[in-house]
């Protein structure tokens, strides 16, 4: 490995809070004490107390992932285990659905475990096969610094490892966010992608940009989630129903509240035309969204507030049975195109732009800067009278990417595990 990767640097738990073996206060990395220095005598205990918490939160978070039949296959030790990178567990449907596509669809003759799982699982798989080939998969995790730590522990070990699907985040928008620090480190990139075996990224924008780092050979293969099953349309013949979706735990471009001011102004055009509204949830901070929503139009009978539910292919089946979409949740997009839906995508961030530009959509995309109820509204009065084309469409550019994508799969499977068995 060249000497300018930069080795992961072991960080304490970012939450706050009382250490669970004494007690005392703990902040990120400072250590609250009546002393002026605590002695490592006292440190290393504290610091084994947050490593245990943080160990028992991951293995928590990711429970629900974990599948019976995963635990069949590791200890039969038949099938090849590869390492997951991603952003999986949280309660975001968005980023489950690009796992369950890449375990599900896109690699289903592996093993797939997740590169910060601490479970039994885990534990059986890495025994059998201490150094797994490693994928950095879905969502924006390119430039920012957990997943290059990531990335590097595998690839320190040895592992040989591709990038799929994956985005670029935008370094000139997150520069106005300091307080996120942690999506920088765009300049460590360029020596570790270049170790990749292969890289194919979402979009455009995320292929420009590490075309500006000097990364060649970068193929746009679109967002892996778009290799999902596609459900069969269930529309209501008596009424037309708009999905709607808004929720973003990141910064929005423009400002939440004039997103949300014109997405109102929007029911309450589609209420006044008789169509039903289907609110679609993809996180809990959605449906906070909704039940705002819901009460500022007056609590009407036509808008159906979802419970909010992780299950990717409900979330899928819900959307598959809209006539229209707007969302401002990437994959609330993604996944709408996924099952052929016209939509309207309220673009928050560059990674939207990224997404749409890749299937040809950029007309879809509504800039979150100066959005307004009115300028909202004539672009959905718009998609409705040009839905049947704009279907079309989405439907050419997705099954292409769904093509492409399944090939590429396949030889990226080869790539990793030929070279991993002769290495071995």
């Amino acid at each position: 490995m060249k000497d300018s990767i930069r080795k992961p640097v072991l960080q304490l738990d970012d939450a706050s809070g009382p250490s669970p073996s004494t007690g005392v206060s703990v902040d990120n990395q400072n250590i609250r004490g009546t002393g002026a220095k605590m002695t490592d005598a006292v440190l290393k205990p504290l610091q084994l107390g947050l490593a245990l918490r943080r160990r028992l939160g991951r293995w928590r978070r990711l429970h629900g992932v974990r599948r019976w039949q995963d635990y069949q296959r590791a200890m039969t030790g038949e099938t090849a285990v590869c390492s997951y990178i991603g952003w999986v567990g949280h309660g975001n449907v968005g980023d489950d659905a690009l796992y369950e596509a890449f375990r599900d669809v896109l690699f289903p003759k592996l093993l797939m475990t997740l590169e910060d799982d601490v479970s039994a699982l885990s534990w059986v798989a890495r025994r059998r096969q201490e150094v797994a080939p490693t994928l950095l998969g879905g969502g924006t995790l390119i430039n920012v610094m957990p997943y290059y730590d990531a990335l590097v522990r595998a690839h320190s070990k040895g592992a040989p490892f591709a990038v799929f699907g994956t985005g670029v985040s935008d370094s000139t928008f997150w520069s106005r966010f300091p307080e996120h620090k942690l999506r920088g480190g765009a300049a460590l990139w360029p020596d570790l992608l270049r170790e990749a075996r292969y890289i194919g990224v979402r979009g455009p924008r995320s292929a420009e940009s590490l075309d500006r780092q000097g990364i060649r050979n970068v193929e746009i293969i679109g967002d892996p989630a778009l290799s999902l099953p596609k459900l069969p349309r269930r529309r209501n013949s008596e009424k037309f129903v708009l999905g709607l979706n808004l929720g973003s735990h990141d910064p929005v471009d423009g400002g939440a509240p004039a997103v949300f001011d014109a997405a109102l102004d929007l029911a309450r055009h589609v209420l006044k035309q008789g169509a039903e509204i289907m609110y679609v949830c993809l996180h809990a901070i959605d449906a906070e969204l909704g039940k705002r929503l819901y009460f500022a139009l007056g609590k009407p009978d036509r808008f159906r507030l979802l419970p909010c539910n992780e299950d990717v292919s409900r979330v899928c089946s819900q959307l598959a049975r809209c006539d229209l979409v707007v969302g401002q949740r990437l994959h609330a997009t993604v996944l709408a195109c996924a099952q052929g839906v016209a939509n309207l995508s309220l673009s928050y961030q560059p990674k939207c732009f990224d997404f749409l530009e890749s299937i040809g959509q950029s007309k879809l995309a509504i800039d979150t800067v100066g959005v307004s109820g009115g300028a909202l509204i004539e672009r959905y009065d718009w998609l409705l009278a040009h839905q049947d084309s704009v279907e079309a469409e989405i439907a050419v550019a997705c099954d292409r990417f769904r093509r492409l994508q399944s090939t590429r799969a396949r030889e990226v499977q080869s790539m990793l595990f030929d070279e991993h068995d002769q290495q071995g």
